[in-house]
């Protein structure tokens, strides 16, 4: 993770900074490119889309007391596995999204988040993980969860989205 920011004022800076890169990305592509293409695992740039939608929306859910594999609407098991079977059980169960839904999915997932981070207090940010989800006892701070499922999670996509279109 590089610097991390201190201040609210700084995080929502990166968050709007990245969400404007990442769909300045995407609008090089066209929306046949985004929904048809498919790299070797068979993920097309909208089953992307559509994971970083629901990882924030993970993130809003942790933010208002409920554990984050609630808000994925995960069960334990699977929650309790990788991040690439969880990330397949996600993938499938939004397979059937057009394009313009996924990216629907993405803008409402997106606003809920930014708009519960902007009721947040800078040392809000700074508060433990556990403190969000009284079952975990995880210590480490709540703005690098932020910060991992938001513009950190746009940028790490960012090249496997243009390598499938690039490939394909």
């Amino acid at each position: 993770m590089s610097d991390r920011p201190a201040t609210k004022a700084e995080l929502l800076r990166l968050i709007r900074q990245g969400w404007d890169d990442f769909h300045a990305f995407l609008a090089r592509y066209s929306h046949e490119q985004l929904s048809t293409l498919k790299d070797a695992a068979g993920w097309t740039p909208k089953d992307h889309i559509v994971h970083l939608a629901v990882w924030e929306d993970s993130i809003h859910a942790l933010l208002n007391g409920q554990p984050q594999r609630e808000g994925l609407g995960l069960d334990a098991t699977t929650w309790a596995s990788d991040y690439d079977h969880q990330n397949a059980v996600l993938r499938e169960r939004y397979l059937a999204l057009t394009l313009d839904e996924a990216l629907d999915l993405f803008r409402r997932s997106h606003a809920r988040l930014v708009a519960r981070i902007e009721a947040l207090s800078d040392e809000d940010l700074h508060r433990p993980y556990r403190h969000y989800d009284p079952t975990s006892g995880d210590d480490r701070p709540m703005i690098g969860w932020i910060i991992g499922d938001t513009y950190e999670h746009y940028q790490e996509h960012t090249p496997w989205i243009a390598a499938i279109v690039e490939e394909g």
